[in-house]
């Protein structure tokens, strides 16, 4: 069965999302900055895209969603599991695209 073209930009959306989490000395971000950052790197984003991706993580237990009360407003952080940083390094996951071999 082959997936479709979104299905495919999602779960590389996924990986994305992971791998910038890796990178934080703290693992985390929030769900503005992650689409910031996607954006930068030339993934097309919306904010309520990233949001279904972070809770969709959260569900699969890759990230740890939080939501914060900030200034009257709700801001949502991801932080990085230790199954997620394993995700992020190439650990297979059907959620989440695996990432190209180092050269």
């Amino acid at each position: 069965m082959t997936e479709s073209l979104a299905e495919t930009f999602a779960k590389d959306r996924r990986l994305v999302i992971l791998r910038l989490l890796s990178e934080q000395d703290n693992y985390s971000l929030s769900a503005p900055l992650i689409t910031s950052a996607a954006t930068q790197l030339r993934h097309r984003v919306y904010p309520d895209i990233v949001e279904a991706d972070i809770l969709l993580l959260d569900q699969h237990g890759l990230v740890k969603r939080e939501e914060l009360e900030v200034g009257g407003k709700k801001l949502t952080i991801a932080t990085l599991t230790k199954l997620g940083r394993d995700v992020a390094c190439g650990r297979p996951h059907p959620m989440v695209a695996r990432p190209s071999p180092k050269d």
